[in-house]
């Protein structure tokens, strides 16, 4: 070999590494989903083969702290999770806290993604920051089509004898690693709009059993510590997993729905819309452009979900599940639905060109019900937008007038261009609360004849069958008082009450960092004052270590509860409670006769003194003796 032949090939050779060497840098990245809002965002991605570097901004309050995992990792399209090293300009797991400025820019290294990434993820944890579908500009990624529209149409459920069946299922579940005493269920019934909380304990060997009531086929979630358990179960179904030590969850081979599952339980990603966004866009536009805003955000989401569906390789059901949870995390916005004129007045027509989304996103769709937390929002968002809860008073249009069933129908119907009450209408007729606390307390023969009225309105069989069994258990008598089961939880809480008893006690779950909490407490004073000097009464307020911290507790207890009576247990304990009173919000108050039984009457949350005063002086009065 000649001298310049040699040098020419050791040329071609240092070129071919130095150019290996040469990271693939992608400037002003693109991403498909984002839960960080403007808070924080990649500026800039360096793919190189000793590591995978991401440039952050974020935005955030001046002198306020954030934080990024040490946790976090990138994950690539085939699942494969590349882990976090150090940050650069940030300690990972530590505060950083934001200059004056409100602005900060810092770096962090990850194991190196392979050059040719065509798209990853950033996934702090499933209950944190999540970046997905991070690509360079111009890159296509997977995109929903009218294709996969007919496809998911086709999966679409309307026969009810062959979608209902009323029994449980089982989550078996075992803890690998670190185990948490208890594991909860928030039981949110889309049916009766009532919260049916469990907490199942978790034995010493980190197993656990969660017996759960379900209807129809039902996609939900336990929860441990705050992570996700999500779990697919039909009457009778038994389904397994393991939660492992890094904390992620793996099923048992066979289980039905297992990618799915699995893709939720590890990634929980979030299929709504930009909440911050949408309020912005409720705040500054007509609600015709609102409409065309809410119909680009849920394409958007759908090419989201189609994204999670090519990269988890789901099958065509579990594929129909994630586009159905997206559809109706996208419904949720009709919340700020505004007084515009031609959609809001008693007398006027409804533009329903304005509500072509609602009518296209398969909400007659059975498949809904199996998605209970998603629909029981979406009913709530339904419920109470000015469109379908309000209507001017004819005599003062500046005054809102609660409407009737016939203008509520008349409004459904244009809303979905049905001839008939749709689904999410015959679900708000269900609402069991509502009757138990407002109708049947106020008139029982008018809540009485106005139930019969509306189960001779409704299409659906199950549901109508449903609500007349809701209307005898609601017309049977009922004692005053009952007794809380056996168990835990009863122990706990008659071992905090025992030293009230022969009193009347007005038990209160409250927390600090309850907004709602803190702002009755503080504006009832006088009134807990005058409560103190009726005889037999007393007031305990009840908070847990974990929504209370130490600190605060002392302080607003001696501001604000001083001399009052109250504790402040452990957290498991709480999650106890909550589901031995069947309540998951608070503040939630539950009253205890004299006797220690429960009182079937619930106490509202304290309002104007005078009538405050009369209802505890006549509750107290009934219960003597009880």
């Amino acid at each position: 070999m000649t001298k310049g032949i040699f040098t020419s090939l050791l040329l071609t050779l240092l070129t071919l590494t130095a150019q290996a060497r040469k990271p693939r840098v992608i400037k002003t990245p693109q991403w498909i989903s984002s839960n960080t809002g403007k808070s924080l965002t990649i500026t800039r991605v360096e793919l190189s083969d000793t590591a995978t570097v991401l440039w952050f901004h974020c935005k955030y309050k001046p002198k306020q702290w954030i934080r990024i995992s040490r946790n976090s990792t990138l994950n690539d399209y085939s699942g494969r999770r590349y882990k976090a090293r150090c940050g650069i300009g940030i300690k990972l797991s530590k505060r950083f806290y934001m200059p004056a400025s409100g602005e900060a820019d810092f770096k962090v290294s990850f194991d190196p993604l392979p050059r040719d990434t065509r798209a990853f993820d950033f996934i702090e944890s499933p209950a944190d920051r999540k970046i997905w579908g991070i690509h360079a500009p111009g890159e296509q990624l997977p995109q929903y089509t009218e294709a996969a529209n007919r496809a998911d149409s086709a999966l679409r459920k309307y026969d009810e004898a062959a979608f209902f069946r009323r029994d449980t299922g089982v989550v078996c579940g075992r803890f690998l690693g670190k185990r948490p005493g208890v594991v909860n269920y928030f039981g949110y019934d889309a049916i009766t709009r009532e919260n049916r909380p469990q907490v199942f304990e978790v034995a010493a060997d980190g197993s656990f059993t969660a017996t759960i009531p379900v209807e129809c086929p039902t996609l939900d979630k336990l929860t441990a510590n705050g992570r996700p358990l999500y779990f697919h179960l039909a009457a009778g179904d038994t389904i397994r997993m393991d939660i492992c030590e890094d904390g992620t969850v793996s099923y048992a081979d066979g289980t039905k729905h297992k990618r799915l599952l699995t893709m939720l339980s590890n990634y929980n990603p979030d299929m709504a819309t930009d909440y911050y966004l949408m309020a912005a866009l409720a705040d500054s536009l007509p609600f015709s452009e609102y409409a065309k805003a809410i119909a680009n955000g849920a394409i958007k989401q759908l090419h989201f979900a189609e994204y999670l569906i090519q990269k988890h390789k789901l099958n065509a059901e579990e594929a129909h599940l994630l586009r159905t949870k997206t559809r109706l995390a996208c419904c949720q916005y009709i919340d700020p639905m505004t007084y515009e004129k031609t959609d809001t007045t008693a007398t006027g027509p409804l533009n329903a060109a304005n509500y072509a989304f609602m009518r296209s996103m398969g909400l007659e769709d059975l498949t809904c019900l199996s998605l209970p937390f998603d629909l029981y929002i979406l009913q709530n968002r339904y419920e109470y937008c000015d469109l379908m809860r309000y209507k001017a008073d004819p005599r003062n249009p500046a005054r809102r007038l609660k409407m009737d069933d016939s203008t509520l129908i008349a409004r459904d119907e244009a809303l979905f261009g049905l001839s008939r009450p749709s689904l999410l209408l015959q679900l708000t007729w269900l609402d069991r609360r509502n009757y138990a606390m407002n109708e049947y307390p106020q008139d029982s023969a008018r809540a009485s004849k106005l139930i019969s009225r509306r189960m001779g309105l409704m299409p659906s069989p199950y549901l109508r069958a449903r609500l007349a069994g809701m209307k005898r258990e609601l017309e049977s008598p009922k004692a005053a008082t009952y007794a809380l089961p056996p168990g835990r939880a009863t122990a706990l809480f008659d071992s905090i009450v025992a030293p009230y008893r022969g009193k009347t006690v007005i038990v209160d779950f409250w927390a600090t960092t309850c907004g709602p909490c803190v702002a009755e407490i503080k504006a009832t004073q006088q009134l807990r004052d005058s409560i103190a000097a009726i005889p037999g009464v007393e007031l305990l307020f009840i908070t847990s270590d974990r929504q209370t911290p130490a600190k605060a507790y002392a302080d607003f207890k001696a501001k604000h509860l001083a001399g009052e009576e109250s504790c402040r247990i452990p957290h498991d304990d709480w999650q106890r409670l909550m589901a031995l009173f069947k309540f998951t919000g608070i503040p939630h108050k539950e009253v205890v006769a004299p006797s220690g039984r429960i009182a079937r009457t619930q106490m509202h949350t304290f309002h104007e003194i005078g009538s405050s005063l009369r209802e505890i002086r006549r509750m107290a009065a009934s219960l003597s003796g009880l």
